[in-house]
């Protein structure tokens, strides 16, 4: 998800509701099927980390509360380029850090099991699983919790009812879970070993 050197930079707003258009803007860039345009989201980043920075508590608080509400209503959409845009979104503020850092990982890491749990489509799977390994490599100790959740509940899709999708989902979730938590997943390998020949005997192919 990183920029190229020939990123185009985007200019950053500074003030009120210029910032939260700026916002609104850079947003709407990242919806988009196929690779959105250099610099959009690294601007996104900077321009968070700078109201981080300048705001104080209170406005900075409304900024956030903005910023997850269009998350949220991007990730409720029924159009895919505008749940990728979401997603690219999540994963590039992953690496922004605020006052309220654990609340962030929480929500993140909630945002990623409803779109586990409702999208169908590959392509918004296979973004999704890679930017729950970026959070769960990234959130350190804070994400221990996290994962251990979202692991309980993969394992649960598997040797529940046939339901297509969330095996397929719950595939790629292990497989960023352990490739970037494995310390705190090796307590469910046992489990692990029992569930996942649920998906190697599934009949399709992709499972």
């Amino acid at each position: 998800m990183g920029s190229s050197s020939q990123a185009i930079r985007y200019p950053v707003a500074t003030t009120g509701v210029r910032n939260i258009d700026a916002l609104n803007r850079f947003l709407a860039d990242l919806c988009t099927r196929s690779n959105p345009k250099d610099g959009v989201a690294l601007t996104l980043r900077q321009l968070v980390e700078e109201e981080a920075r300048d705001l104080s508590g209170e406005a900075f608080a409304r900024f956030i509360d903005h910023l997850y509400e269009r998350i949220t209503t991007f990730l409720d959409s029924n159009e895919v380029s505008v749940n990728l845009g979401a997603l690219r979104a999540i994963y590039e503020l992953i690496d922004v850090t605020i006052s309220e850092n654990a609340s962030k990982v929480a929500k993140f890491s909630n945002y990623m099991l409803a779109a586990f749990e409702t999208k169908r489509d590959l392509k918004i799977l296979v973004l999704a699983s890679k930017v729950l390994g970026h959070l769960v490599r990234s959130g350190g100790a804070i994400t221990t919790d996290e994962v251990e959740r979202q692991v309980k509940v993969v394992l649960e899709w598997l040797r529940g009812e046939r339901i297509e999708y969330r095996r397929f989902a719950a595939v790629f979730i292990l497989k960023k879970m352990v490739e970037n938590a494995s310390i705190v997943f090796n307590v469910h390998v046992p489990e692990f070993v029992d569930a996942i020949w649920v998906a190697l005997r599934d009949p399709p192919l992709a499972v």
